[in-house]
């Protein structure tokens, strides 16, 4: 029975970089300035940081050390995700709350302890209003917590004369039970599952396996890779590297990059088609996946007939090759997006159109994404690893997907690791989505070669076992 002796956590880097979309899609931001530029969404101290992260290492009794990596997402606060992620809080978490729960522990298998750690709760001290005085000018009645967490500036008489209170007086530090941040579980069980895998002998993707009662992984799965802001040359690294599913393509600046009527997005849609077949050849046929972070949706007021006939352009465009659409509009709430994208959906049908819808944005969590398959909101789900915290979570995600007859595109951010990229890998072919991303990064070929290359370790090392 392998133990673990020690938990270790060291500051670690994202292979890119936070960032601020609200800030971005309200007005264009050049991106020198990003640096500097003062952000709109809580959490953030510029519109760009560098992304960061936490190294958590298991170590066993047998002399071995499993890692993961915690890592969060580019465009963290955004559409119901965790705020920014940050290193000096991760450490200090998963030294006070993570280590004393996983020391000493056996690793028996990876599913029951990840599902611990997500579980797990921290005692962490926030800022909240304090009580005031009700509407109508009548005196509040105080409870004794109140009265005893109140400055004492606000019981004065003046106050309820009718004196304006500093924001010092109106606010006040609570301690309340908060769930670990995304990041952490995500990393932790990172490191769960590759300890689980030594203490077995096995590859990641085999302990899937055996745990959810899969088959073995026998294939590769398809790559989708992601352009960011270099839509062109990145796009050209694509064809070149013959990936399945592509160029994705940054949205963070609507008059550049869509125009505003999209007829911007349209053009590139043209010039993608053209320049693979120029480049690929007759036997090539990738799925032109444009994400446009709900651009179609502002630029058209989310009218959604607007956004449909937009939708049927691009499809033109881009024909013979299939095209999906990854979150045309963004919505306020969970319910609202599932609404919108569901509604868009049954236009496309009724249109007869081919064009494939993807969610993103709201479909956070596995009840998130649960709640878009129940609904038959999209065609496809980009289940995005880091959101969803511990890995056991997306193994569900992906699964629950197949049972509800919706595509799975394993996803998760630029802003990862190397580390946590491999993990993916093996997530994906236990579980066989139909694209998994090529991260971290927004280099194309570092990503590309990550993903790739350990599928075929990893199979390769399956395969000559089973023999």
């Amino acid at each position: 029975m392998t133990l673990i002796t020690r938990v270790l956590a060291v500051p670690a880097v994202g292979a890119y970089y936070y960032d601020d979309l609200s800030a971005l899609q309200a007005r264009p931001i050049p991106l020198a300035e990003r640096y500097t530029a003062r952000p709109v969404t809580p959490g953030f101290r510029r519109v760009r940081e560098v992304a960061e992260a936490v190294s958590v290492g298991l170590v066993l009794d047998t002399g071995q050390v499993a890692w993961g990596d915690c890592a969060a997402v580019e465009f963290s606060g955004k559409a119901g995700r965790d705020p920014i992620f940050r290193t000096e809080g991760g450490l200090a978490t998963i030294r006070r709350t993570v280590a004393p729960a996983l020391q000493g522990r056996a690793l028996t298998g990876f599913r029951e302890l990840a599902a611990e750690v997500e579980a797990l709760l921290e005692s962490v001290e926030v800022i909240r209003p304090l009580p005031h005085l009700e509407e109508d000018g009548a005196e509040k009645e105080w409870s004794r917590r109140e009265l005893l967490t109140a400055p004492a500036r606000w019981l004065r008489p003046e106050r309820v004369a009718g004196v304006e209170p500093t924001e010092e007086e109106v606010t006040g530090h609570v301690t309340e039970e908060r769930r670990l941040h995304t990041a952490i579980r995500y990393g932790v069980s990172q490191a769960l599952l590759k300890g689980a895998a030594l203490a077995r002998g096995v590859t990641m993707a085999e302990v899937i396996a055996q745990e959810w009662g899969l088959p073995l992984p026998d294939a590769p799965v398809p790559i989708h890779a992601q352009s960011g802001g270099q839509r062109y040359d990145n796009a050209d690294k694509m064809i070149a590297r013959r990936v399945a599913s592509l160029p994705h393509a940054l949205v963070d600046n609507i008059p550049e990059q869509l125009g505003e009527d999209g007829n911007e997005l349209t053009r590139y849609a043209r010039w993608l088609k053209a320049r693979v077949q120029e480049l690929g050849g007759e036997d090539y046929c990738p799925t032109i996946h444009l994400d446009v972070h709900g651009a179609l949706g502002q630029i058209f007021e989310n009218n959604l007939g607007r956004v449909l006939g937009h939708l049927h352009a691009l499809e033109l465009a881009v024909q013979p090759y299939p095209l999906r659409v990854e979150c045309p509009v963004m919505m306020e709430s969970r319910a609202a997006q599932i609404q919108a994208m569901k509604t868009l959906r049954e236009y496309v049908r009724l249109r007869k159109m081919n064009v494939q819808l993807v969610a993103d944005e709201w479909a956070n969590t596995l009840d998130d994404i649960r709640a878009f398959v129940d609904a038959q909101a999209v065609d496809m789900i980009q289940i995005k690893m880091p959101d969803l915290g511990s890995v056991h979570n997306t193994v569900e995600a992906v699964l629950s997907c197949q049972a509800g007859g919706v595509r799975a595109f394993l996803g998760g951010s630029c802003a990862e690791t190397d580390l946590s990229a491999r993990v993916a890998v093996h997530v994906a072919l236990a579980t066989r989505p139909d694209i998994l991303m090529a991260k971290p990064g927004m280099g194309v070929d570092e990503g590309i070669t990550v993903v790739q290359n350990e599928m075929a370790r990893t199979l390769a090392w399956i395969g000559a076992r089973g023999a």
